[in-house]
């Protein structure tokens, strides 16, 4: 495989999870005197490898506001998606009337009918969508594959989740029987506005055991120092920008300590039981036409009991989403390898407009 690669190395603090309770998967209401901006948010998905299928769901409440947002895409097989509107299923709406509970609620968005249910908070989840006129419907269940990791600062979260159901995609039936990683956030602000920093990185990933179970799984998160050229966008990236953007915050954290300043947050679970992440170093193979697009990746992940895992990917299908109006998402779906064994994930890379301007899509 040929193209541009980029190498970095990060090194941080072994920071203590935020504790997580079943109450949290519900919804936290706001006070009188909260910003429009803040938040509260769940992203869902599952994958079919076997027929190169993956699916991204994500909801997104403005309380003060009393409006919610709602997103499913599906895409099949491997491609690079030129746009958004390009994925085989793509519905969203934007401006919903919010629901005051989520513990079992319906949402009419458009054509598409999304139903949802907490059967067991932190542990059993119930999706349901269903869309005649696109030939379209989804049964998904989620069980929890291993307990919920709180972020740094806490109110967010991310759990690996054991995904079965069923998938209508164009009238053609599809068995769900995997794996996948949900996020959850809530009592924060998050403004649309794109931070002045590097392009922040998210990867999560999960390596089957051959059994049924998982072998090993993990999130990282990460400002890349080596990714795009310039000074401005180096290791002293945050001595050229102003403000708090040059503390690394950023909107996808609720605050509070993190490992380093661009090593953001990470776990790694080895027999179900998440360690925090320490250390970094990335392998990056780009596109030889593209500054963005991710061809394959490589990572050592140390934990902070020194143990070192190294894993490697290659992208399946790439989409880019549209999560804000003035930000963009590289959303790779990968096939993962660790400790000759396989499994999947997904690579998120954002970019804001001082990215797209100077380095193209």
């Amino acid at each position: 495989m040929t193209g541009n690669l980029k190498t970095s190395s990060y090194v941080g603090a072994s920071v203590p999870f935020a504790p997580i309770l079943p109450a949290d998967d519900y919804l936290h209401p706001v006070g009188p005197d909260a910003h429009f901006t803040a938040i509260e948010t769940n992203l869902y998905g599952f994958d079919i490898p076997e027929h190169a299928i993956n699916c991204n769901i994500y909801l997104l409440w403005h309380h003060a506001l009393g409006t919610m947002s709602l997103h499913i895409f599906v895409h099949k097989g491997q491609r690079i998606l030129p746009h958004q509107l390009a994925a085989d299923y793509f519905k969203e709406h934007l401006y919903l009337p919010t629901v005051p509970d989520i513990a079992d609620f319906t949402v009419q968005a458009g054509s598409m009918t999304y139903h949802s249910r907490i059967i067991d908070p932190l542990d059993d989840i119930l999706i349901e969508a269903d869309d005649p006129s696109r030939n379209f419907a989804l049964r998904l269940n989620y069980r929890a594959a291993m307990p919920p990791v709180g972020r740094p600062g806490g109110k967010h979260f991310t759990q690996l989740l054991k995904t079965s159901g069923e998938l209508v995609l164009d009238g053609e039936s599809y068995r769900i029987d995997g794996h996948y990683m949900r996020d959850r956030s809530w009592g924060y602000n998050r403004p649309e506005e794109p931070e002045r920093t590097l392009p922040y990185r998210w990867m999560t990933g999960w390596i089957d055991d051959g059994k049924g179970g998982i072998h090993k799984s993990f999130v990282i998160a990460w400002i890349d120092t080596g990714m795009l050229d310039g000074a401005e966008f180096g290791p002293d990236w945050h001595s050229h920008v102003g403000g708090a953007d040059g503390s690394g915050a950023n909107k996808w954290e609720s605050g509070g300590s993190t490992p380093s300043l661009n090593l953001r947050s990470g776990w790694i679970s080895v027999d179900g039981i998440a360690r925090p992440v320490v250390r970094i170093d990335t392998r990056t193979l780009f596109d030889e036409d593209s500054r963005l697009l991710v061809r394959g990746f490589a990572v050592d992940i140390e934990d902070d009991q020194g143990e070192v895992h190294r894993f490697t990917a290659s992208t399946i299908a790439m989409i880019p989403k549209m999560y804000w109006q003035n930000l963009v998402t590289y959303m790779h779906f990968m096939e993962l390898s660790c400790d000759g064994l396989t499994g999947h994930g997904d690579l998120m890379d954002s970019f804001g407009g001082h990215h797209i301007r100077q380095f193209g899509l």
